[in-house]
């Protein structure tokens, strides 16, 4: 699995256990778990990765899934591409208003935004 994959697949999977996306964050979830299961359901490792999801980071998650689609590449297309999928989705699905109004006085930078899948630099390169 592309790397830069890894932190989107977090970010999505963060949204669907945070209840993102409503009842199509659950058929998401549905599908990574049914996915998962079908290449890995003799995997105790990565089925209760998926299983305990909601307990530990995100980033654990998907880094555990990652690390065992390297070793298959049917599966690590497979899941590059429900990663990608469902995160158009949440972002279709996840409305989001921001705005600075009244009397605010802005004097550095502001980023407003709703998902953000990957890193935000605000600083000097």
């Amino acid at each position: 699995m592309d790397p830069s994959v890894i932190p989107t697949l977090a970010a999505v999977i963060s949204a669907i256990v945070g209840g993102a996306a409503g009842e199509a964050g659950k058929n998401a979830w549905t599908s990574l778990t049914a996915l998962i299961r079908r290449r890995f359901g003799d995997d105790v490792a990565v089925t209760s990765a998926i299983e305990r999801a909601e307990s530990r980071p995100p980033e654990e998650t998907a880094e555990i899934i990652a690390a065992h689609a390297a070793a298959d590449p049917s599966f690590q297309e497979a899941l590059d591409r429900w990663t990608v999928e469902t995160a158009r989705l949440i972002q279709s699905k996840h409305d989001v208003s921001n705005t600075i109004s009244g009397n605010a006085r802005i004097t550095g930078p502001v980023l407003q935004a709703g998902d953000v899948f990957g890193s935000i630099n605000l600083g000097k390169s």
